[in-house]
């Protein structure tokens, strides 16, 4: 069974593992660690059977969330994590009076942007050359909170 629960330092060793195996550019150890003292983050994590399985950071700014990072253990991809991970936040964010979701997704992470427009969120445009490692370009997406679909 998943469990989604709030970032704690205990995680960040396993956390930054999955980032490494899941991006080219990967964040430091010490970009995780800061989020836990940072007042605009939202960051939560995936836990199964013990294991860090996924996790999902956030900011919070005002009525606004950006989605900022979201990954899952190679070897629990396509089992629904990134999904719980979502709905935790939008739950959350019905609680904080969110109205409005973005996020940048690689132009070429195809399994990521059915994900989003299957949650709800819509292409808004695209910023040329904003990642590196190997260079892409970034399609942005958001949702208005009061798009949601339900849960998946």
């Amino acid at each position: 069974m998943i469990r989604i629960i709030p970032l704690a330092e205990e995680y960040i060793d396993k956390i930054v593992k999955i980032e490494r195996e899941s991006f080219g550019d990967p964040w430091s150890k010490k970009l995780f660690v800061d989020l836990i003292d940072n007042p605009l983050a939202v960051c939560f994590v995936a836990v199964e059977d013990a294991e860090v399985a996924g996790y999902l950071i956030a900011y919070q700014i005002i009525d606004e969330i950006q989605i900022l990072n979201i990954a899952v253990k190679e070897s629990k991809r396509n089992g629904k994590i990134a999904t719980e991970l979502f709905n935790v936040i939008f739950e959350y964010a019905k609680i904080e009076s969110v109205k409005e979701f973005t996020l940048e997704v690689r132009q070429s992470n195809i399994g990521a942007i059915a994900l989003y427009k299957k949650l709800g969120f819509k292409i808004d445009g695209m910023r040329k050359n904003y990642y590196k490692n190997p260079k892409e370009d970034a399609i942005l997406m958001s949702l208005k909170l009061g798009e949601l679909k339900n849960k998946c």
